[in-house]
């Protein structure tokens, strides 16, 4: 294996450059979620960044298919049934408003990093994970099982992608996905996504409408407004009040129009973020405009536990709740906003809701759409855990260990599957962030690292 290991590491230092070349093609497809269309179920941008990623592992040598554009398989050997699966997406989320330094849509190297979309979730493990098998394929590493690299275009919005392939293909016995973080994730609390209405009561200072969040996922960093009825002077200072934030006012057509600017993060790591909507909220509250206070009070800036919305709980196993109200609008009378809950695994989804409900009802708000994913845990003492454990110990030189996350992993609805890279803990790399980036030497990390844990698990 140390002969193999020298050889996969060499392999990876002289083929970098096309690992950035592949890469660089599938971040200048901006792959976001569209509508739906014949033969496109995600849009037209997902699936041509999965045609393009079949077309690379094609010319490669592999055996591919392309599952009606949900999902692409590609197979290390054209025979025998996978007994292990490595599962990543090509989707990405919205780049968001501000903040970017470079194109989004267009790799850019700087100072030791891979700055675009995608970089790290999930096109650059994608990337790692092809070349991973590409070196296994072209050293001619002999392997006892096949493995399947699942390549899907939904993950982002709810995996209708491996929903969709579970139906037609049962998927292998062993699963992991570099959708995570390292050492290896066992534990992922559930998730909750929701809708809730307002009508409020307006006075003579009046919102006249609000625009704020991307997406359900992710903390909003921008929050548009205007108002009538209010002096800038006092939005000045009742932004004042609240840390963290940035204000840009202009009068214009007789209203004021206020950018409140905060900072984007992870639903699951909200505290790392600066909530642009609940921000704008409380500055509404502090002005008095109509009664605003109900929902501000609701979701008060800067608390990410629920406990004002009367969800507040926590575990030993997965650790504390956390409630995002990530995405707003005002029309001039119903105010709609869309929140994002990650749950401890020993509560519900139901339990949850019922708690739920009965706060926002008594706020006088309505919650108009609510579903959820259990939680999910797998045991971290079994040969498949301790086996990725074992390759992340020989290649990091680190202790391994199991790990639980608030965020919800591309396996977190099926049966045993766990994730296994492709971050570290504390890396800033911006994810579903503006200047999305991986370093390179973490991009090469992940290729030598999957394609150890395949000879491991396969050999």
């Amino acid at each position: 294996m140390d002969g193999a290991e020298l050889k996969i590491g060499k392999f990876i230092e002289n083929n970098t450059g096309d690992m950035i070349r592949t890469l660089s093609e599938l971040v200048k497809i901006p792959s976001v979620k569209g509508e739906a269309e014949p033969n496109y179920p995600f849009g037209r941008e997902p699936a041509r960044a999965l045609e393009k990623f079949l077309e690379i592992a094609r010319t490669m040598g592999f055996t591919v298919k392309n599952h009606e554009n949900h999902v692409g398989t590609i197979d290390l050997y054209s025979e025998g049934e996978p007994t292990l699966g490595i599962l990543c997406h090509l989707d990405v989320v919205p780049v968001g408003n501000t903040g970017w330094r470079t194109p989004p849509f267009e790799l850019t190297l700087s100072r030791g990093y891979l700055y675009g979309r995608g970089a790290i979730d999930d096109k650059g493990p994608a990337v790692s994970v092809l070349y991973a098998m590409y070196a296994l394929k072209k050293l001619g590493v002999s392997l006892s099982q096949n493995v399947r690299f699942i390549v899907g275009t939904d993950e982002e919005n709810g995996s209708a992608d491996l929903a969709y392939y579970r139906k037609k293909e049962a998927l292998p016995q062993r699963l992991f996905t570099p959708d995570g973080s390292y050492p290896v994730i066992n534990v992922e609390k559930g998730m909750i996504r929701g809708e809730f209405e307002f009508v409020p009561t307006l006075g003579d200072r009046t919102l006249l409408s609000l625009s704020g969040g991307d997406v359900v996922n992710a903390v909003p960093a921008i929050c548009d407004m205007s108002l009538c009825g209010v002096d800038q002077s006092e939005v000045e200072k009742a932004a004042r009040q609240v840390p963290g934030i940035s204000v840009e006012c202009a009068e214009k057509d007789g209203a004021l129009n206020v950018g409140v600017r905060g900072k984007s993060a992870h639903a699951s790591q909200p505290n790392g973020g600066v909530n642009a909507v609940t921000a704008a909220l409380k500055i509404l509250s502090l002005l008095e405009v109509g009664d605003f206070e109900k929902i501000s009070t609701l979701f008060p800036f800067g608390e990410s536990d629920g406990e004002h919305a009367g969800v507040k709980m926590s575990d030993d196993v997965s650790g504390a709740l956390t409630l995002v109200h990530s995405i707003a609008s005002f029309d001039g009378k119903t105010y709609r906003g869309k929140f994002d809950i990650r749950f401890p695994v020993t509560s519900s989804v139901e339990k949850v809701r019922v708690t739920l409900e009965k706060t926002i009802g008594k706020a006088g708000a309505l919650i108009t759409a609510f579903g959820g994913v259990e939680g999910h845990c797998v045991d971290g003492n079994g040969d498949f855990v301790k086996t990725l454990l074992e390759s992340y110990e020989h290649i990091t030189g680190k202790r391994g260990r199991c790990i639980a996350i608030g965020g919800g992993t591309y396996v977190h609805e099926t049966e045993g599957g766990v994730a296994f890279g492709a971050e570290f803990i504390g890396d800033e790399n911006n994810m579903h962030g503006a200047n999305e980036r991986m370093s390179v030497d973490l991009f090469k990390m992940n290729a030598r690292m999957y394609a150890d844990a395949i000879i491991r698990l396969c050999k």
